[in-house]
């Protein structure tokens, strides 16, 4: 099998230092890129290019096999040591692919608690595989609804907008990282962009994913843009 194509090639992928330098003077928050937000035949490069720079990958897996994240670029990114990477399984029907994600490699596979049922026994089986199991909440979705599941996950990432959407971010969700982080890990994913950013680092979120706006020359904005 191949190796991932490195950055460079017939046209460099864009990639906001901007953005990314404010990881660098902030204590305790990691950043992480979402390769949803990239186009299909760039995303091995975009995950060999974050790997690099020491940047999560955060990789979307959908049910359609065809929307989300190829599981087949997850696997070739564990093969090659591209990392760490964190697999996020979008809704109750991606658990499917949990045959193909629990293995040595993966650093994280963050769950949807929406509709899961039994969060306790699928953490379990991330971790038995090596992973760290966290979990996503959905704006829709109040603390106290998830709160007794934090104990079986090392994390939760709360949803600023709904899962595959591309609204802007909801920041009244931040709440939920205050009452949150006093059983685990803190993140958030959805809508990040300059504009937010600095309210999202106040608020003490410890993993911050963004799409998009990482993607692109921190000098190029379109108005409405988000990622």
């Amino acid at each position: 099998m191949s190796a991932l194509p490195r950055p460079g090639g017939s046209r460099a992928l864009e990639f906001n230092v901007v953005l990314a330098e404010r990881f660098s003077v902030t204590d305790g928050a990691e950043l992480a890129g979402s390769l949803f937000a990239v186009p299909e035949r760039e995303r091995a490069a975009a995950a060999a290019m974050l790997s690099d720079r020491g940047i999560w990958i955060h990789a979307d897996v959908f049910p359609d096999a065809d929307m989300g994240v190829s599981l087949d670029l997850i696997t070739r990114m564990v093969d090659d040591g591209i990392g760490p990477v964190d697999v996020h399984l979008l809704s109750v029907g991606a658990l499917d692919a949990l045959d193909v994600v629990c293995r040595p490699g993966i650093a994280r596979v963050t769950l949807p608690f929406e509709g899961i049922g039994d969060v306790e026994s699928s953490a379990w089986r991330v971790r038995t595989a090596g992973a760290r199991p966290w979990l996503a909440v959905s704006p829709g979705t109040p603390f106290d609804d998830y709160r007794q599941q934090l104990q079986y996950v090392d994390g939760v990432l709360v949803m600023l907008i709904e899962p595959g959407t591309k609204n802007s971010a909801d920041l009244t969700q931040l709440t939920k990282l205050e009452r949150s982080r006093q059983n685990c890990t803190t993140g958030v994913d959805g809508g990040v962009d300059e504009e937010n950013l600095g309210r999202i680092l106040a608020a003490g979120t410890e993993y911050v994913v963004i799409g998009r706006r990482l993607f692109t020359n921190p000098k190029c904005r379109t108005e409405g843009e988000r990622l």
